[in-house]
């Protein structure tokens, strides 16, 4: 679960499993603060959604630091589906990751927390430290703005 997090935040495998060590560091150092407020997955992915957020400002989003090539995420032996087919797939896939970065860092964690993830509302209130309502207003604006990303690159 944290895995994902990191690796939807931070595409470069190598700085994924660093930054995975960072934060189970971190989480270990700080076990003692845990309040029980919330649950123990929250505050961990609060910790990891944090440090990432710290990693991606330390970077500056240069994306020939930050980022590994899409196309390096998708194992096409992996797969069934004959290799046209799989490579309309990334294609899809290669805009779809394309529009989600473009867009601002709130809103794209609110989709990764909640459709990727499958988090509550609540919980992802927590992780990011804003209200539910400013969560779903978040989510709601995400997808109109995905939608409209799609619809001028006529994806849809």
């Amino acid at each position: 679960m944290i895995y994902t997090i990191v690796n939807r935040m931070v595409y470069n495998k190598n700085k994924v499993d660093d930054l995975l060590a960072d934060i189970f560091v971190k989480v270990y150092q700080n076990i003692q603060r845990f309040d029980e407020r919330s649950k123990l997955s929250t505050w961990m992915y609060r910790i990891a959604y944090n440090h990432c957020l710290d990693h991606i400002r330390k970077a500056k989003r240069d994306s020939l630091e930050a980022y590994e090539p899409l196309d390096s995420m998708f194992d096409l032996s992996s797969n069934g589906l004959d290799a046209e087919k799989m490579v309309l797939k990334e294609e899809r896939e290669q805009v779809l990751y394309a529009l989600v970065d473009s867009m601002p860092e709130r809103y794209r964690m609110v989709l990764n927390f909640y459709y990727f993830e499958g988090i509550s509302y609540n919980d992802i209130s927590e992780i990011m430290g804003i209200p539910m309502g400013t969560v779903k207003t978040y989510l709601f604006r995400a997808k109109a703005c995905l939608r409209g990303k799609m619809k001028k690159m006529e994806v849809l």
